[in-house]
């Protein structure tokens, strides 16, 4: 079987997918004979750059254009097509980025077309020539010959000189949507005569990134499966992680079943699983859901039917505010995986520390409020009772959880507390010491208020990070579920703090240092 991409390239501007504007353009040019001397195309990869900038080169030198399309069939199509064409001269800067490359493309157009009207020079990704070869091409730009036009095509438009750009006409080329792809797969299953299940096409519409190159090329793997080929084993071809093992990972999560995740991730490893992969794909999953959540619908872009159901049940649980943290927490752990000894690692912490904050506590005000505990504090002895729950901030919101938390009381609390603190510190000195100087206030709807001199010190206290630390040790010396939130006491206010107080405890809980 013939390379599906080069066997179905554009040869017409009808054939180019989806770039309706900048098609039209080019043609209105070709019919006036009002061509520019130079064209920027910019977008990502396999979107038509390179493919229009020849049907361009075709129709401007075309012996009988129609319309402002080149006929195809005349000596000048057929040797455009057929790659032997003169006048026509097409390098790819990220081999060729010297100076003297350029220097030897300027000598060239001098001279006139041996042929047809125009000489074409395709610079593909200009972007990558160099400083020296940049300036010669700009000084040609500025005085081309009239026999000349410059085709200059880019995937990183900002790495591209300013001068340039400016004397340039410039066209940014879409990425095709997953729809736009599906139908192009299915024209050239039909030129194949072959046949795909309509999840497999999907599949590749959605792994191609919005190129048309890269799509084909998919669809060429999946061909040589036959005509038979499972959804399971295109996957596994495609490198293509199943949508099941996502709603999996985002179930255990979401319920806070932090002990089955290694047995979770035990299972892909015996599979063979490229972890990077599946990171990738299950940040994609996670923002399949997160739209779900922001838009209320019910039929996802890329999903079945089935498979929106489950995810839009995934969007009534989780907040939004869950729900970008986990993806934020998935997305540092897809940097970290290609560093890593053993690239599950990172993986299995994000899916850890978003299964334990989802088993976290829960928000304020989701029942009545326990009767208020006295507080046993020496400073708080003359109240009559203790100060009111603080009222929960969007952070607690985003740590509401399906998983209800322990009871307790303020008794029980204070007689493992000094073991809270030494399991704190074996992990981070500096909140222990922060842990250890706060007041226990009261125990109330399963959560520890702590009492403490300074705002910082409250945010120190609830960050995320330090926040989990402090429920986990409490799990681990009382063996309940508790959450943990900080009030700033009227006893002792900001305005009491001593210049860079907060600072220096900054410094110390998340391990900085002042530098001059």
């Amino acid at each position: 079987m013939a390379v599906l991409y080069r066997k179905y390239r554009p040869q017409t501007f009808a054939d180019v997918l989806n770039q309706k504007y900048i098609i039209q353009t080019l043609k209105n040019q070709v019919k006036r004979d009002e061509v520019a001397h130079a064209y920027l195309f910019t977008g990502s990869r396999g979107v038509g750059k390179t493919s229009v900038a020849r049907i361009f080169a075709k129709a401007v030198n075309c012996l009988d254009s129609k319309d402002g399309d080149p006929c195809g069939q005349c000596t000048i199509c057929q040797q455009v097509a057929q790659g032997n064409f003169l006048d026509l001269v097409e390098i790819d800067a990220a081999s060729y980025t010297g100076v003297d490359n350029v220097r030897d493309i300027i000598e060239h157009v001098r001279f006139s077309p041996s042929a047809g009207r125009y000489k074409i020079i395709i610079i593909d990704e200009v972007h990558m020539l160099s400083k020296p070869a940049f300036n010669a091409l700009l000084k040609t730009l500025e005085e081309p010959p009239r026999h000349a036009i410059f085709i200059l095509a880019t995937t990183e438009i900002g790495k591209v000189l300013p001068t340039i750009i400016s004397r340039t006409q410039r066209f940014d080329f879409k990425a095709l949507s997953e729809a736009d792809l599906a139908l192009q797969l299915k024209k050239v299953l039909a030129q194949e005569n072959a046949e795909l299940p309509e999840e497999v096409v999907a599949l590749i519409a959605q792994n191609a990134e919005g190129s048309v190159r890269d799509s084909l090329s998919l669809l060429g793997k999946v061909l040589t499966l036959g005509k038979e080929a499972t959804a399971e084993e295109c996957r596994q071809l495609l490198g293509i992680t199943d949508v099941a093992l996502c709603q999996e990972l985002l179930e255990l999560i979401e319920k806070g079943l932090s002990r089955e995740l290694p047995a979770y991730f035990d299972r892909l490893s015996e599979k063979g699983q490229d972890f990077a992969v599946f990171n990738r794909d299950f940040l994609e999953y996670l923002r399949k859901v997160l739209v779900a959540k922001v838009t209320g619908a019910d039929i996802i872009p890329g999903l079945g039917q089935e498979q929106s159901t489950r995810a839009a049940g995934f969007s009534e649980v989780f907040s939004a505010n869950d729900l970008i943290y986990t993806l934020r927490l998935f997305l540092k752990s897809y940097k970290e995986v290609q560093d890593a000894v053993n690239p599950v690692i990172p993986v299995l912490l994000a899916a850890l520390e978003a299964a334990l904050r989802r088993a976290g506590p829960i928000a304020s005000g989701s029942s009545k409020a326990a009767k208020p505990v006295l507080a046993s504090s020496p400073k708080l002895e003359s109240r009559t009772e203790a100060p009111a729950a603080p009222a929960a901030g969007p952070a607690e919101e985003a740590q509401a959880a399906s998983l209800e938390l322990d009871a307790a009381t303020l008794e029980e609390v204070a007689l493992v507390w000094p073991q809270v603190v030494d399991n704190i510190r074996k992990i981070n000195t500096p909140l222990a010491n922060l842990v250890k100087n706060a007041v226990l206030l009261q125990v109330e709807e399963g959560r520890v208020i702590l009492g403490v001199k300074f705002k910082f010190h409250k945010q120190s206290l609830e960050n995320q990070k330090n926040n989990s630390v402090i429920m986990q040790a409490i799990k681990a010396a009382f063996g309940k579920n508790l959450g943990i939130y900080a009030k700033v006491t009227e006893e002792a206010g900001e305005e009491s703090a001593t210049p860079g107080s907060g600072l220096a405890d900054a410094l110390q809980i998340f391990g900085g240092e002042l530098v001059e």
